[in-house]
């Protein structure tokens, strides 16, 4: 299958870092320019068809980084405003993690080796993940169980991830190391589990290989699973080189840019986009952890406006949540006027979330045009299209009904829904929409994306034949349907999560989308999903829909409001109604709702908060030194 009608980003060549004759000649005064580098110029002066990676590992970003002056790094900020702000060098950075390399070795880490890291957002984490790379082993980064609702459910997710890549060691620090001797019981090729602190007790600064194959894997990044189990995305050092490098151009990376993130470092958009990004264009970056963000939203952009941050990312539900949160009389005091570039991805771009953030913010310097709707996916490294920076947003109101039916028709008023564009593919990458049987489809048609690039995937660590179905002729089919139009590609939902109802085709995303806008709802806290009813013989749709509402009757209200607005605005007529309290719908590390293990809950009747009391975590402890036990035993033996 070879789609034809595509869009493109460009062409995509490798290269050293050497300035060209052309550029000496014609920009002798780049850097006074504004351009962070002559990288971006070469890729004018080449009419934008032409990428050259930097770098052809991130070891030589992070090398290079190392280079530049002590101002020239990480500050992180604490969950506890009474504790110090931290700044380390890039310097700094890299110097801790050749210690921390020296200490995997004495451990007995070889080439090729899976080592899980089990850390929250800090130092230790990013010097942990490179220091993996520095002895040509397989860094696999998790999110600690303390971040979950249920730390029973993150422990089996790790001790899943930890079995399933062969993972011979997990890295943690002594807070949560008494935990995971649980993951033992489960990942039973695991030889060491161990501490950041006791890395650094076994050896100093060991020299990192930098004559590691661009075409090794990088590390594994686990997708968050929304749809299915997890799977392990292998991503090489040129996947990622090469998606860094193209995000760059496409979003005009400046030399006084400033990167400001609270993503997690377990996720691609956190780890890539919000770490590796400003490392790899030697940015300064501000990060604070997913926790402080959630606890007070204000404290992302007060870290905007006190270190003066030009680019910054987040979800849609982030805007969402920062408007909702920070109240006018809380909005004095910050500015917002040098941030140039919102990244909004990683899940649906909700139109009047984003109006309503420009609209609330607007009065403290966030100028039109800032926040940048955007699509990307793991299996494609992160990034696969942006908007243009700078550029008023295009959407489409379009009618629901014909959407569901694979065609874009324009449409106001009741039955219409609006839609985001999310721009053009990043240079060196191309996207096509097509049918079922891989047909190139017409604008303005509905169908499956497709990418092509030097970013997609190596494949599924372990799992050809997911390998083969998800790569076919060079193409990634992402599962993610969607729309080519003339100004770039609109996302319109995942193909999995379509619920058919006698023969028609619902989005699930659009049903959660109007219920949550009942009084009552609560954000980002439904799940819609379709059933087979054995004894009548039909289909069903359910909508389970957490709330704080209380009182037999409010919930009656709530419930029939909800149906009569889904119907009204969606055209689809409930036939369920599921009230839950908040916490209940089980969500991925990266906060997008798992509509098929809430499907599953719900018909095996087991719908309810996921929490861990003392009694379930004294039991979790228990399990954990029975695994500690069971690896001494096997040392020993």
């Amino acid at each position: 299958m070879s789609p034809r009608r595509t869009h493109s980003g460009g062409d995509v060549t490798h290269s050293d870092v050497s300035v060209s004759r052309v550029f000496r000649a014609n920009f002798p005064d780049a850097e006074k320019s504004g351009f962070r580098s002559k990288a971006l110029l070469e890729h004018r002066l080449s009419g934008g068809h032409e990428l050259k990676p930097l770098y052809p590992t991130l070891l030589h970003a992070f090398a290079s980084a190392a280079k530049q002056p002590k101002s020239i790094g990480i500050t992180l900020l604490p969950d506890d405003d009474a504790d110090p702000v931290e700044h380390r060098s890039y310097r700094a950075l890299w110097d801790d993690a050749r210690t921390l390399a020296a200490g995997l070795s004495a451990l007995g880490v070889k080439k090729g080796d899976a080592v899980v890291l089990v850390l929250p957002t800090s130092f230790e984490f990013i010097t942990a993940f490179y220091a993996v790379q520095m002895v040509s082993a397989v860094p696999v980064p998790c999110y600690p169980p303390a971040a979950l609702e249920r730390v029973e459910t993150g422990l089996e997710r790790i001790g899943h991830i930890a079995r399933h890549a062969g993972a011979t060691m997990l890295v943690t620090n002594r807070s949560l190391w008494p935990l995971l001797g649980a993951v033992v019981q489960t990942a039973s090729g695991l030889e060491h589990l161990t501490t950041v602190e006791h890395l650094r007790t076994k050896g100093t600064g060991q020299k990192p290989n930098l004559k590691v194959s661009p075409s090794v894997p990088a590390f594994l990044q686990y997708t968050s699973g929304s749809t299915g189990s997890p799977k392990g995305v292998v991503l090489t050092h040129a996947n990622l080189v090469a998606n860094l490098h193209a995000s760059g151009i496409a979003g005009d990376v400046q030399t006084d840019d400033v990167m400001v993130s609270w993503l997690p470092l377990y996720h691609d958009m956190g780890l890539i986009g919000g770490l590796m990004f400003p490392l790899y264009w030697k940015l300064p970056l501000v990060l604070l952890s997913p926790t402080a963000f959630l606890m007070q939203p204000r404290r992302w952009l007060e870290a905007i406006t006190t270190y003066r941050g030009t680019i910054s990312a987040s979800p849609n539900f982030g805007y969402a949540l920062a408007t909702k949160r920070i109240r006018p009389a809380d909005r004095e005091g910050l500015d917002l006027k040098r941030w140039r570039f919102a990244l909004n991805g990683a899940e649906p771009v909700n139109l009047r979330s984003l109006r309503d953030f420009e609209e609330a913010f607007r009065p403290v310097g966030l100028r039109d045009g800032v926040v940048m709707p955007c699509y990307g996916l793991a299996e494609c490294t992160v990034g696969v299209t942006f908007w243009k920076v700078g550029e008023p947003l295009k959407h489409r109101v379009v009618d629901r009904a014909a959407l569901r039916d694979g065609h874009v028709v324009e449409r106001k008023g009741p039955g219409s829904m609006a839609l985001v564009c999310c721009g053009q593919p990043i240079p060196g990458h191309e996207v096509a929409v097509v049918d079922e049987l891989g047909e190139p489809l017409p604008e303005l048609a509905v169908g499956h994306i497709l990418v092509k690039g030097p970013s997609v995937m190596k494949g599924y660590h372990r799992d050809p034949a997911a390998t083969g179905r998800a790569i076919k002729s060079g193409w990634l089919w992402t599962g993610d349907l969607g729309f080519l139009a003339p100004e770039g590609l609109y996302i319109a939902g995942r193909a999995k999560d379509l619920i058919i109802v006698r023969g028609k085709n619902h989005y699930a995303e659009d049903l959660e989308m109007v219920a949550e806008r009942v009084k009552g709802a609560r954000p980002g806290g439904t799940a819609a999903f379709g059933i087979y009813d054995e004894e009548r013989a039909s289909d069903r749709v359910v909508l389970v829909c957490e709330t704080l509402v209380d009182g037999a009757e409010a919930r009656a209200a709530l419930t029939l409001a909800i149906v009569d607005h889904v119907n009204e605005h969606a055209g689809v007529k409930l036939d369920e109604v599921v009230l839950v309290p908040p916490g209940t719908i089980p969500k991925t590390s990266s906060g997008k709702r798992q509509r098929g293990a809430a499907r599953e809950r719900y018909l095996e009747n087991q719908l309810a908060p996921q929490k861990t009391g003392k009694v379930a975590l004294a039991k979790v402890v228990a399990r954990s030194a029975v695994g500690f036990l069971g690896l001494l035993k096997r040392k020993k033996g």
